[in-house]
């Protein structure tokens, strides 16, 4: 048996038939700070399966965005002048293949385009690709969330000034952070296993994406912020299992009871479910 939480907003997102965001300008801070689109696929993985799930494969995107963000402070070159007038030109030779494209859209593309095929030329990451492409992608997002995400239709050297001058922000220190990833990669793999493991564990589950665990403080608030940026419907099963004490014999029971969390009208909803509960209760102990 589980306690099966199912967002309000979910609901009405399914009821509604809203559509999806394709893409999240900024990082999902609810999610543990990662970055999605409409075309992710996320889940809840109850313990037993998020045990087996829970390895170093699954931990690439969480410690692109940890390592990042110890790294970016202490890369913070900004002499772009060489890089700016290179692109710059590019960018204008490109014009008939942006003009429906926002600027932040064509920043993110090239950007992990460029850091990904420099990363495994350098060997960042021991050359894994799959690290090389999940680091870069993190870190070409975060740069170009300066960027517009709707300015698809302004002149196209008005977008080309914002892509340019973000991807080549990225570009000169690129090196210093992935360099820091890098040597901090191994030490913040390890502890993201065990953290994911633990998660598995104390929370009855997690919540992964694409197959990359997500490292979120509260497992609710990560599925309402995703049906709220994406329309992804997620049910988060939670074993509960209630211990009472009957004539000095512990015994326990399963219970098994859905909410949502709290909106207008949803008291009335929480008090049915304690009441399911309590009357779970009530017949263990008559029994």
């Amino acid at each position: 048996m589980s306690v099966r939480i199912i967002s309000a907003f979910t609901a009405s997102v399914l009821l509604l038939g809203l559509s999806p965001s394709t893409a999240h300008a900024k990082a999902l801070d609810k999610c543990g700070g990662i970055y999605l689109t409409s075309a992710s696929h996320c889940e809840f993985k109850p313990v037993q399966q998020c045990e087996t799930t829970c390895s170093t494969t699954s931990v690439d995107q969480v410690c692109a965005q940890s390592t990042y963000n110890m790294c970016s402070a202490s890369c913070t070159t900004t002499d772009t002048t060489s890089c700016t007038q290179s692109r710059s030109e590019a960018c204008s030779m490109e014009c008939d293949t942006i003009v429906n494209k926002s600027s932040r859209e064509v920043c993110v593309e090239e950007c992990s385009d460029d850091c990904t095929s420099e990363a495994i030329s350098k060997h960042h990451f021991g050359g894994d690709a799959n690290r090389c492409s999940q680091s870069c992608k993190h870190d070409c997002n975060v740069q170009c969330e300066r960027c517009s995400e709707t300015d698809q239709t302004t002149d196209c050297m008005t977008k080309c000034t914002s892509v340019v001058e973000n991807e080549c922000l990225e570009q000169v220190n690129r090196d210093c952070v992935l360099s820091c990833q890098t040597d901090n990669y191994t030490t913040c793999e390890t502890d993201t296993v065990n953290t994911c493991n633990t998660t598995c564990k104390d929370k009855g589950g997690a919540i992964f994406c694409d197959g990359q665990y997500i490292n979120a403080s509260n497992l609710q608030d990560c599925a309402d912020q995703l049906a709220e940026e994406f329309s992804f419907n997620i049910d988060i099963d939670v074993d509960a299992t209630v211990t009472t004490t009957v004539n000095g014999t512990k015994k326990t029971a399963k219970a098994n009871c859905s909410f949502g969390p709290a909106s207008p009208g949803s008291e009335g909803m929480l008090v049915g479910a304690l009441a399911v509960l309590g009357l779970a209760i009530a017949r263990r102990r008559k029994a």
